[in-house]
């Protein structure tokens, strides 16, 4: 670390105040609006009457503009970039400016900057773990928020102490998946009657997630089932190998590459089964918001999923697929035929998730174990941190 940053750092370090109510700076570094990004947006929408005062920032990022469509305000920091000698002295005059006792970091680049100014006396430091990533992104850091059991276990893995770790499902509300639009107006908008079947996948367009073995999936679905729709809603890097491969199989018109949506609760509503086959998902944020929309889900049992996903009673996990064994095409082929098949099992596979979704997943809940947390690291009673209803 440069000794001009760490000196500069230090010139902001963390004021002598005590300020009646807590103050927390939730720092984020997006590349895009994916999971850590919605639900930052959807923590922050509940915190604004509790006794913790919440602030954000963020780098610069094309996921800016869609957090501030969401009704997010941050201040916008120029600390992208893991040798950014400059994002100490920013992320320190922040913490000053806004008089800051605890910094939230949400993905590794804020993580990691986050860290380093705690070490060289700006505040304490919660670092939320969004994903299978680097420990050395977190060593810094106080304490350490898992998404997920599958998550914490990694984090052992890799050295951390238990007692550092929380894990702290996302939880989801139906508010957050609130829809705008007729079922009809969608549906002839992309083309599909109202008894059309449709499969639906919500997700940044990665190998990790799935698409690769969904599209060949899709294939043996839809020879079996020609009148089904594929809707495949997020944009990424292999959007090109999809599309050829669509093409190659003869569904292009059937598989659906609808790119970035905004209507994504509407979409989730008109779908019968909701396929997203992800290699090891940290969580699936998705997940949830499927089984509160009702939606029987077809996932791959590794990562969080199966934390989420009760196989035959909320939806199907079918294996992940590995480098040298066989692929898991057809098990996710027959997976969403099962359900495809047997409407009225993925509905009440659908009522179900629901309800355990509104049990299990909750904002108050979370809220209240999010405010326990901040307790122990300032090692101070905290009033509550729910809003208001």
């Amino acid at each position: 670390m440069c000794g001009t940053a760490i000196r500069s750092a230090r010139r902001y370090s963390m004021p002598n105040h005590k300020p009646q109510s807590p103050r927390v700076l939730h720092v984020i570094t997006p590349s895009r609006m994916a999971g850590a990004e919605t639900f930052l947006v959807r923590l922050v929408r509940r915190t604004g009457d509790g006794g913790v005062v919440h602030r954000c920032a963020s780098s610069r990022s094309a996921a800016n503009a869609e957090m501030r469509v969401a009704g997010m305000t941050f201040d916008t920091l120029a600390i992208s970039g893991k040798a950014n000698l400059l994002a100490i002295p920013r992320l320190s005059h922040a913490v000053r400016r806004h008089k800051i006792d605890v910094l939230h970091s949400h993905l590794s680049t804020a993580s990691w900057w986050c860290g380093w100014l705690e070490r060289v006396g700006g505040p304490r430091s919660i670092g939320h773990v969004h994903g299978f990533t680097s420990a050395k992104w977190h060593r810094g850091q106080t304490h350490l928020i898992a998404c997920s059991a599958a998550v914490k276990q990694d984090l052992l893995s890799k050295g951390f102490a238990a007692e550092r770790i929380t894990v702290m499902h996302y939880p989801v509300d139906p508010d957050d998946i609130r829809t705008t639009r007729s079922r009809l107006d969608l549906r002839t908008e992309l083309g599909a009657s109202p008894d059309t079947p449709i499969v639906g996948a919500f997700a940044h367009l990665s190998l990790k997630k799935g698409y690769r073995e969904l599209v060949r999936a899709a294939e043996i679905v839809l020879r079996k089932m020609p009148a089904a729709q594929f809707w495949c809603s997020g944009e990424g890097a292999l959007r090109g190998e999809l599309e050829e491969t669509a093409r190659a199989m003869g569904i292009a018109d059937k598989f659906k590459l609808l790119g970035f949506r905004r209507d994504v609760p509407d979409l989730m509503r008109d779908v019968d089964v909701m396929c997203l086959p992800s290699h090891r998902e940290p969580f699936g944020l998705v997940y949830v918001e499927a089984a509160l929309a009702e939606k029987a889900v077809v996932a791959c049992n590794a990562g969080g999923a199966p934390e989420i996903i009760m196989h035959g009673e909320t939806g199907l996990l079918v294996p992940p697929p590995t480098v040298d064994g066989p692929s898991n095409v057809t098990a996710l082929a027959e997976a969403v035929l099962t359900l495809l098949d047997n409407r009225e099992r993925a509905a009440d596979m659908g009522r179900r998730g629901r309800e355990l979704a509104l049990q299990r997943f909750t904002w108050p809940r979370y809220l209240d174990g999010l405010n326990a947390l901040y307790a122990r690291v300032l090692d101070r009673e905290l009033p509550s941190l729910r809003k208001a209803a």
